[in-house]
C-alpha cells in the first residue's frame, strides 16, 4: 500500500493538472478571440477530444464510487471537459458568425 505522503502528493499533482491544461488552452482561445475565425481549426479533432474528456470523467467518477477516493481526478476531469467544450462552442460560434457575414 502506498504511503499517505505519496497519495497526497499524487492528489496535489492531479489538482495542478487542470491549471496546466487550461494554460495550454489560452493560446487557442486568444487566437479565436483575436481573429474571430475558426476555419483553420479541426472541429472533428475537438469533438474527439470532447468524447475522450467525457470518458476520462466517467472513469474518474467510477473510481471515486469504487474506492471512495479520487476527488482530485474528478475535479481535473471536469475542468478538462469544460475547457474542451468551451473550445468547441467557440469554434462553432466563430464558424457560424463567419458564414452569416
Amino acid at each position: 500500500m502506498p504511503s499517505d505522503i505519496l497519495v497526497t502528493s499524487a492528489n496535489i499533482c492531479q489538482l495542478i493538472v487542470p491549471l496546466l491544461s487550461l494554460s495550454a488552452f489560452l493560446p487557442q482561445w486568444a487566437q479565436l478571440f483575436r481573429t474571430k475565425s475558426s476555419e483553420d481549426i479541426s472541429l472533428s479533432a475537438w469533438i474527439l477530444w470532447s468524447v475522450s474528456s467525457l470518458l476520462a470523467l466517467f472513469y474518474a467518477v467510477v473510481q471515486l464510487l469504487l474506492n471512495g477516493r479520487g476527488w482530485p481526478l474528478v475535479i481535473s476531469s471536469v475542468f478538462g471537459l469544460i475547457a474542451v467544450l468551451l473550445t468547441v462552442i467557440m469554434i462553432l460560434q466563430y464558424r457560424s458568425a463567419r458564414r452569416s457575414v
